[in-house]
């Protein structure tokens, strides 16, 4: 689609979904008058959903004492490529988070990293971690709910798994999981940090 075109749309959409709600024949048809409804306020949705994971990670992170703010202006200046990456790991992840929860646990990380209690890398990989698990296995690890199993979460890098060593051909070669580090200083951040 041309940017000319994407323009018009733009500028003439909410008018030409205005027009169609008004025509008693579409709101008739439930899906189709729903669906333009829905239509009309999707930006606004999609701006409060991430207006409100801005509020809770402030919210979560608490007050930040002159201290930690001269820590993360020292992260930034270090070098050009890291910044970029500690700036764009934290970004991403709050932007890209599809549950109020992964949010809480981005802020907790955060916190953790500006009380020195992990360092930027483990700070990345805990983003990196939040944003491809599935929601369901990142609380079950986090909150030591202990409801799924390890081995469906090893490739979001929630946990690890390990492979004896054999001695003889007759025993049993079946791996262990367990929670992976970077997942378990998450976890510990989270019962430092948690908000009652």
């Amino acid at each position: 689609m041309n940017n000319n075109f994407q323009e018009i749309l733009s500028d003439t959409g909410e008018v030409f979904i205005d027009s169609m709600l008004k025509d008693d024949l579409i709101k008739e048809i439930p899906i189709l008058g729903i669906s333009l409804k829905l239509l009309r306020g999707i930006q606004s949705l999609r701006d409060k959903f991430y207006l409100n994971k801005i509020r809770k990670f402030v919210e979560t992170i608490g007050p930040i004492d002159e201290k930690k703010k001269q820590k993360l202006i020292d992260e930034s200046k270090k070098d050009e490529e890291r910044r970029a990456k500690f700036g764009e790991a934290v970004f991403t992840t709050l932007e890209q988070s599809e549950s109020i929860v992964k949010v809480e646990y981005l802020a907790i990380a955060f916190e953790a990293f500006l009380n020195n209690e992990i360092d930027v890398y483990d700070l990345r990989l805990i983003c990196h971690m939040i944003r491809v698990s599935f929601i369901d296995e990142l609380i079950d690890v986090v909150e030591d709910q202990n409801k799924l199993e390890l081995k469906y979460m090893v490739a979001s890098g929630l946990a690890d798994v390990n492979y004896p060593t054999l001695r003889m051909s007759t025993e049993s070669a079946e791996p262990e999981y367990e929670i992976s580090l970077v997942a378990s200083k998450l976890k510990t951040a989270w019962q430092k940090y948690k908000k009652k």
